[in-house]
């Protein structure tokens, strides 16, 4: 199949070029959330009735711009940190790449097509096609929940309220909506009015129900001392600079841990096998001294030579209080999948070697109350916090090593995350994170404290263990179910009325 170049000339081009731009400025760092509500509008235009394959690559081309903007950081992680070569780790991030494309191209071309075979309007079939491709691509092959247009708006506070009660999925189908709602009455001059007032009472609900919601501030009880150790990735796991890692921590934290109730190291801040290594003593009396608990990242390897990325907690008389490892994993950073059947895959894995899951959400009980934690990028998913929520967990801790990503915008698209992780569970979230950003983020998303990135710092703040289950987290996606449940139903009504006209 040939790219129809000819047929998407001059401003037929620039429509998903514009598109892209405003979908990739409108997310972390740049965050001018207000675009999110516009950046839809360009590939609309570009859509023609009965022009099939014209429109999927329209929407696939403006998925690669987009995405190619969002996540040039992979190259970054692959090259400079993974020690794999440029022009491989370009394709990798190309391969990537046309993989999240598919899913702009898929809905560019599916709306036209079900307007004019099936008269499922365009304003609706948009954004619920959308919210669909959202949820996909979120658990498909492990999952990449990462730059969903709900994320433009974790600014936005009054507006991401509303996730405590149905979840990110619904702040997406909004601003996909208002794209539609908008494009509909540019090409038109006339906006459907029944919709459009549904939106608008949806729009104007959640900021109300947002601002009402922002009042409440909980104050916090306790107090946290989060460790910035700010470790290269390049020397991290060099045997000749662990000493130096424990010191770094152990200063930091007697320096700055008195009178606090826990102090948290980020991901692998202890980067060996912690219960088989000669130093574990240097750092189990350190909760002693303080008399405080500490939670720290490291490695645990069990009774068969499993590996797993670990996170344990020491209590304030030097005991172990409970260990969570890991459980969902990053492909090709932890695990290298499909290796059995694509034994050539293991050559584009980063990691030091292959982990295993630790298969469960339960959070860790200790003297404060319940922790549910998130190691890495295990807080882009909503189920995770939804399930570790259910179980009990009073306070979500992420720690994560951010130095795989350099200077990137990576930081600030992970960091984001939280705030939606912080609203839908009505939980603080305290992040320790190696390189940066630590932060604090309080159960309204307001980010009360954080750090710079690439700083050798100590972030103290104050946070309170929250009991009670929003709405969200007792009903989990059910939103996505109604969003399934109306495409379906529009479907069959077409395909009804088409039966009839025949």
């Amino acid at each position: 199949m040939s790219f129809p170049i000819d047929s998407i000339k001059n401003s037929r081009l620039s429509l998903p070029l514009s598109s892209a731009i405003l979908l990739v400025v409108s997310q972390p760092p740049i965050s001018l959330f207000p675009l999110a509500y516009v950046a839809l509008i360009p590939l609309l235009f570009s859509l023609e009735k009965g022009k099939h394959r014209q429109n999927f690559f329209a929407g696939f081309l403006t998925g690669i711009l987009a995405y190619t903007g969002l996540i040039y950081w992979v190259v970054v992680a692959m090259n400079t940190y993974g020690g794999i070569s440029i022009p491989l780790a370009i394709l990798i991030l190309a391969l990537f790449v046309l993989y999240l494309a598919l899913y702009v191209g898929l809905v560019a071309w599916l709306c036209p097509w079900l307007e004019a075979s099936l008269r499922v309007p365009l304003y609706l079939g948009v954004p619920l096609l959308w919210v669909l491709g959202e949820y996909w691509r979120g658990w498909f092959l492990t999952g990449f929940p990462w730059s969903y247009l709900a994320h433009s708006q974790h600014n936005f506070l009054a507006m991401i309220q509303v996730v405590s009660v149905t979840g990110t999925y619904f702040v997406s189908f909004l601003i996909v909506a208002v794209n539609a709602i908008l494009f509909s009455f540019l090409r038109r001059k006339t906006a459907p009015l029944a919709y459009t007032l549904l939106i608008a009472a949806l729009l104007v609900a959640s900021l109300v129900f947002g601002y009402v919601h922002l009042k409440d501030r909980t104050e916090g009880t306790l107090e946290t001392a989060i460790i910035q150790g700010n470790i290269r990735q390049d020397v991290k796991w060099g045997e000749a600079f662990k000493l130096d890692t424990i010191n770094t921590y152990s200063r930091l934290s007697l320096k700055e841990g008195h009178d606090v109730d826990l102090v948290l190291w980020p991901e692998t801040a202890m980067p060996f096998i912690f219960e088989a290594d000669a130093t574990r003593g240097l750092i189990t009396t350190i909760p002693e001294r303080l008399s405080t608990n500490l939670l720290f990242g490291t490695l645990y390897r069990d009774g068969q030579g499993r590996f797993y990325n670990s996170a344990y907690v020491y209590g304030k008389k030097g005991e172990l209080v409970g260990r969570y490892d890991k459980a969902h994993l990053v492909p090709f950073g932890e695990f290298t999948p499909l290796r059995d059947y694509f034994p050539f895959l293991e050559r584009i894995s980063v990691a030091t070697g292959d982990f295993f899951s630790g298969g469960g959400h339960e959070p860790i009980s200790t003297a404060l109350g319940k922790v549910g934690l998130l190691i890495c990028y295990e807080g882009a998913f909503p189920y995770i916090t939804v399930d570790s929520a259910r179980r009990g967990a009073q306070v979500f801790v992420n720690i994560t090593n951010d130095a795989w990503f350099g200077a990137s915008s990576a930081p600030y698209q992970h960091l984001a995350f939280y705030t939606f992780r912080a609203i839908e569970t009505d939980r603080f979230v305290l992040r320790a994170a190696n390189t940066g950003v630590s932060a604090i983020v309080d159960p309204r998303g307001r980010i009360i404290a954080r750090t710079d990135i690439f700083v050798r710092t100590a972030l103290k703040g104050r946070f309170a263990m929250r009991d009670g289950l929003t709405f969200y987290v007792r009903h989990g996606d059910y939103f996505v179910t109604l969003c399934i449940v109306m495409l379906v139903g529009l479907i069959l009504r077409g395909l009804l009325r088409k039966s009839r006209e025949r």
